[in-house]
């Protein structure tokens, strides 16, 4: 629960919640959401409607919700990036729960595990199933099947055709399941902006061509999980020649890729009201730690200081 803590998912999560028999009444006013609480407040919701509330309430949040790092995570042109996206997001939120994927064909299998404490409960698990099935939804997926996986005992369907089973019913944590999709027809999607560009931002400058159509493409996704070889595929030659034609640029690429990121974190430091930790992960950063130290590389200065520096700037708005 502490990823959707860390980023402000629960306040989406709480407000899907006016939907449901008795939803408000598991969140009295003034309720302080720790992650503990999340859970606990999920325990509930299934004491009372069920199971399958918890896969309808994450596939609610994945669809309906427009919160900036869900905008993100709906950014995403293939099941794959969905699956890079969240196992960044659970590091840079230091989630005690951890998933590994395998995405094959038509099908995404998910095992979650800890990186410290007892493994994530049922409640998490259920929800973080309907979670994913509305990102895959919402990025092209179609006639989606979802099966629990236990380690004993035969397989549980939770969402068949896309319609969740609401007679859900199953012993244990639920820590391994498998959702598939008959067809995947990508949704496309600009790059979505949310803030102006401050001029304090490190420029790109008169580069060499190759070096401006590779950070044009970089642009399109800055929290994609890019290699020199998906870049050099897009402006289509080999990551070989790329990797030679930057260097006779007096450039690598992991340094245009810093660039871009932290030109992009520029602007959302100042047209935006992120927290330091969204705007981190928005930009592709693992973490605070490579956040801060990346940007203050270029920028001379943390993040932020920087926020703080570029408020009320003339000419510059805040959104």
């Amino acid at each position: 629960m502490q990823e959707f803590v860390s980023f402000g998912l629960h306040v989406a999560l709480i407000r899907q919640l006016a939907w449901l028999p008795r939803g408000y009444d598991l969140v009295p006013a003034g309720t302080v959401v720790t992650s503990a609480k999340l859970r606990s407040i999920m325990l509930a919701l299934e004491k009372v409607n069920g199971p399958a509330v918890l896969v309808r309430l994450g596939r609610h949040l994945a669809a309906k919700e427009q919160e900036p790092i869900l905008t993100m995570l709906r950014h995403s042109a293939t099941p794959e990036m969905i699956a890079d996206r969240w196992r960044r997001l659970e590091g840079y939120s230091h989630a005690r729960a951890r998933s590994e994927f395998t995405v094959t064909g038509k099908s995404m299998t998910i095992h979650r595990g800890v990186v410290r404490g007892q493994p994530p409960a049922r409640v998490e698990n259920l929800l973080l199933q309907g979670f994913l099935i509305g990102l895959l939804e919402a990025v092209g997926a179609e006639n989606i099947d979802g099966t629990i996986l236990p380690s004993h005992g035969p397989s549980v369907r939770v969402v068949r055709k896309d319609r969740i089973n609401n007679k859900l019913d199953f012993a244990g944590r639920g820590l391994r399941f498998r959702i598939n999709w008959t067809s995947f027809e990508p949704v496309s999607s600009s790059y979505p902006f949310l803030a102006n560009m401050p001029g304090t931002a490190p420029p790109i400058g008169a580069q060499r061509p190759i070096v401006q159509q590779l950070c044009t493409i970089l642009e399109q996704d800055v929290g994609r999980s890019w290699t020199i070889d998906e870049v050099a595929n897009a402006l289509e030659t080999s990551g070989r020649t790329l990797q030679r034609r930057l260097q006779q640029a007096n450039t690598r690429f992991s340094d245009l890729l810093r660039l871009v990121r932290v030109r992009e974190a520029c602007r959302l430091l100042h047209g935006t009201g992120l927290s330091v930790g969204e705007i981190g992960f928005w930009c592709g950063f693992t973490d605070n730690a490579h956040f801060s130290r990346d940007f203050r590389r270029l920028i001379s200065m943390p993040p932020s200081v920087y926020r703080e520096a570029s408020i009320g700037h003339a000419g510059l708005t805040r959104v």
